[in-house]
């Protein structure tokens, strides 16, 4: 089946509607398990609700914009969001995918260092920067939770750059379709991945055109590592060999 018959650009969530204010990340410590967990216990999630406010916000929707005031930082609790970098020549790059459980709006001098905007309909919940300061300031266990998400999340950019430093754009999209298949599979095992981006998103994410990951994906096919069933969804076919080439940097 045709590839870009699929990635037509349509948006849709890619996880159960629980709206849920969490964290999610892999921790650090020594007898940690290497799958994502929910960071913030019962205590946790009170607090910080006492100081979020909850939000809907539909597909296509700008949360914030490059250079403005950072008053914010963001949670997700449902959805896709991506955030975006305005280049010296005048392109815009997409820097990263947020998903449920992850953070974003972090800033550098009061000021986001990105724009934000929703790929899919999203619940968002939204705290202050002073208060969510302040909370920190005294209260360790929550500090410890946010510094383990900051961590997680440092490493997902880390894993963006050795995506990047692949030549071979068939590499790169296995690479990207591993993160998504990572993310997103249940603990019993699974063969199919959502893909919740448009194929423009995915390409500035990837560094590479669109015809580029156009003939990436159709190389998968080709190959019988994967295929692409229906809108926006890849179906592992002998996850081994994808695994393979995913890995080999």
């Amino acid at each position: 089946m045709s590839v870009p018959a699929h990635w037509n650009g349509r948006r849709h969530a890619v996880s159960a509607p629980n709206h849920e204010l969490s964290l999610k990340a892999t921790p650090f410590g020594l007898a940690s398990t290497r799958r994502v967990v929910h960071l913030l216990s019962t205590p946790d999630r009170l607090r910080l609700h006492g100081v979020a406010t909850r939000l809907r916000l539909p597909a296509g929707k700008t949360v914030y914009r490059e250079a403005s005031t950072a008053d914010w930082l963001f949670l997700v609790a449902d959805g896709v969001v991506k955030t975006v970098r305005a280049l010296p020549s005048g392109k815009r790059r997409v820097m990263s995918f947020v998903f449920p459980g992850d953070i974003f709006g972090l800033a550098e001098c009061g000021r986001y260092v990105n724009s934000a905007q929703t790929v899919t309909p999203v619940a968002l919940y939204r705290i202050r920067l002073d208060q969510l300061m302040d909370m920190l300031r005294y209260d360790a266990s929550l500090e410890l939770q946010f510094l383990t998400k900051v961590t997680h999340e440092l490493r997902e950019a880390q894993r963006h750059t050795i995506v990047l430093s692949r030549r071979d754009a068939v590499g790169r999209l296995a690479m990207f379709l591993y993160m998504l298949d990572e993310r997103e599979r249940p603990p019993n095992g699974g063969s199919h991945i959502q893909i919740p981006m448009s194929r423009s998103d995915t390409a500035s994410f990837l560094g590479l055109s669109l015809d580029a990951v156009t003939r990436a994906a159709r190389r998968l096919e080709q190959s019988g590592l994967v295929a692409f069933d229906g809108t926006h969804i890849a179906r592992i076919l002998n996850r081994r060999r994808f695994e393979a080439l995913a890995s080999a940097v």
